[in-house]
């Protein structure tokens, strides 16, 4: 079992498992909150949990790799994903479904900011269009059948979940340790912002809990937990000014329509995990539809991205990347806009609405914002880029969810009915989403109207930028 194409397989296995586990957890927090008496702030932690791993560890992940070898690091990080698998399946009891959904963000890290490297080292340089599409091509479709995926799975046991990735695991290692040949990047060096990493977990994880504590926000332990991390993030910010190889260089964003992407990535996947979050849980336990009938339901939240995807680059053409992630942002806003009118009788066509609005903006705009920051990145900046536009999506996820959680369960405890507390909860996404239209608009060039910004430019490259840039572009 050798070969170019045996080694996409088995990439294309721990990508698909990553892009379904985004929708597929969402539809069995209802189950699980049933049957192992999970707290609202237990759920909350057994996603953010998992998008704080993956965030903080991506990029340091895929410089690891870089380092001692792109496939150990994924064939390991498989190998913890599986491991979470199997806590998270058998958990009886929330903490530990927590703990073993971290352990899945751990190993989903080397494995989302590998499994593209892998590839593209493998296939010439004429052939990686096509294996870019292949590859492409199964992450959106595992996005999009998520939650049909997840429904019919919890309707047998939301354990099964967690439990049916050990086979696909299992079969993805195999065949990338007997097909994929080991691959390291040579002028990668041995340092690793070990401090910056200390820094950003301290910091997030911190600010995340204190985000959630949202009926005690007064209490002294709370703004301890907000200051501590706070400070944390400022010290992470003052170390990788200082770091030769950092997790994050800063300087990426004066770069202004990657600063521009960047904002609109934020924007866009932030809304988009608050809403995947939290409407199945509406549409299992306020409207009473089972699991199944409400992954069909949510479907027009993913299935636009599948369709509309493949015509972005014709998309852009025709209308720039400016013109283009704007008006998706604006409509994924309108749509937000009609989820903040929803209540506990609201007719589904009415939430149809809202739900294919935010799902054509997510297909067009998720793809160019891609496109938009790394046309305006030189060529030796490509890699470390798109890793930290990664990051940003991934943790824009944990902090819109853990900030959109914070106001739910604070009209919760007001008084307000869960539609109505959800209803007030979802002006986050439209304000988050808003503000990404005005950025984008602001910032966001094509190619044809600003080249690379001479402020990154000009600047020397870390260590880690020396390599080939498709062997870092990673996504979720």
């Amino acid at each position: 079992m050798h070969g170019k194409w045996w080694t996409l397989v088995g990439a294309c296995f721990g990508l698909f498992l990553l892009m379904l586990d985004s929708t597929v957890v969402s539809l069995a927090l209802p189950a699980i909150r049933h049957d192992v008496g999970a707290t609202s702030e237990q759920l909350q932690w057994m996603m953010n949990g998992y998008l704080l791993a993956i965030s903080v560890l991506v990029v340091t992940a895929g410089r690891l790799g870089d380092m001692f070898g792109r496939r150990r690091l994924f064939l390991l990080g498989m190998l913890g994903f599986g491991v979470g698998s199997i806590v998270s399946g058998l958990a009886g009891d929330p903490d530990v479904l927590i703990g073993g959904r971290v352990l899945q963000g751990a190993g989903a890290a080397p494995v989302l900011a590998l499994s593209l490297a892998l590839v593209c080292n493998v296939f010439p340089a004429a052939e990686v269009p096509r294996a870019l599409g292949i590859w492409a091509a199964v992450s959106s479709s595992a996005l999009a059948v998520g939650p049909l995926v997840g429904g019919a799975l919890v309707e047998v046991d939301w354990r099964v979940i967690f439990l049916v990735n050990l086979p696909v695991v299992a079969l993805g290692m195999l065949i990338v340790a007997r097909a994929a040949p080991e691959s390291t990047d040579p002028g990668a060096g041995r340092e690793v912002d070990w401090p910056g990493l200390a820094a950003l977990s301290l910091g997030l994880t911190l600010i995340v809990l204190a985000l959630v504590q949202s009926e005690a926000w007064s209490a002294p332990a709370v703004i301890v937990l907000a200051v501590v991390g706070v400070a944390s993030l400022a010290a992470f910010w003052a170390v990788e000014h200082r770091m030769r190889a950092p997790i994050v260089n800063f300087a990426l964003f004066r770069n202004r329509p990657y600063f521009g992407a960047s904002a609109a990535a934020f924007c866009l996947v932030g809304a988009y995990w608050a809403v995947i979050y939290f409407q199945p849980q509406y549409l299992q336990d306020v409207r009473g539809h089972s699991p199944l009938v409400s992954g069909v339901m949510v479907l027009p939240i993913t299935v636009p991205m599948v369709v509309v995807s493949p015509f972005s680059g014709k998309l852009i053409a025709s209308f720039g990347p400016r013109a283009l992630m704007t008006f998706g942002m604006a409509v994924g806003t309108a749509g937000m806009l009609f989820l903040t009118q929803v209540g506990a009788t609201t007719s589904y066509g009415f939430i149809l609405v809202g739900y294919v609005l935010f799902g054509i903006a997510l297909g067009l705009v998720y793809a160019p914002m891609s496109t938009a920051a790394m046309a305006a990145m030189p060529g030796d900046k490509v890699g470390i880029a798109s890793g930290v536009l990664s990051m940003v999506r991934v943790l824009a996820g944990a902090v819109a969810l853990a900030g959109t959680g914070a106001i739910f369960h604070a009209l919760l405890g007001a008084g307000h009915s869960f539609a109505g507390s959800l209803a007030g909860a979802t002006w986050l996404p439209v304000g988050l989403l808003g503000v990404g239209a005005v950025l984008t608009w602001g910032f966001v060039r094509g190619p044809e109207e600003e080249g690379p910004d001479p402020a990154v430019a000009g600047e020397p490259a870390p260590v880690e930028l020396q390599h080939h840039a498709h062997h870092r572009r990673f996504h979720l």
